[in-house]
């Protein structure tokens, strides 16, 4: 890319980004990232309903074909009492859901 003689500062700045690398896409796409991972709702933990909503296409498949295959799952698993609704904690059992997902289904 040619700069030309008489350049104004702006004109430099872009110059230099874009020979870097750093486009206007580039930095739309970076500001659209950031703003998506802050502005959802972080979740501590989840339950199967909530499982349900994220995966709507395997419903009847989570308790059975994930969550009950895989003994990772109980170790983040949480109840409120005896009979009190299970919940998960969030981060590491939407990373199994991922990792059967990818193993397990088709492309």
């Amino acid at each position: 890319m040619m700069i030309p003689n008489q350049v104004n500062e702006s004109t430099l700045v872009k110059s230099l980004f874009e020979m870097a690398g750093i486009t206007e896409e580039f930095v739309i796409q970076k500001l659209d990232d950031f703003i998506r991972e802050h502005a959802r709702r972080k979740l501590l933990f989840w339950d199967l309903e909530e499982m349900t909503q994220y995966i709507p296409f395997c419903e009847k498949t989570i308790e059975e074909k994930i969550i009950k295959q895989d003994p990772r799952w109980r170790q983040y698993q949480r109840r409120s009492g005896p009979n009190g609704k299970r919940i998960w904690l969030y981060e590491p059992t939407s990373k199994f859901m991922v990792d059967y997902i990818m193993k397990n289904w088709d492309i």
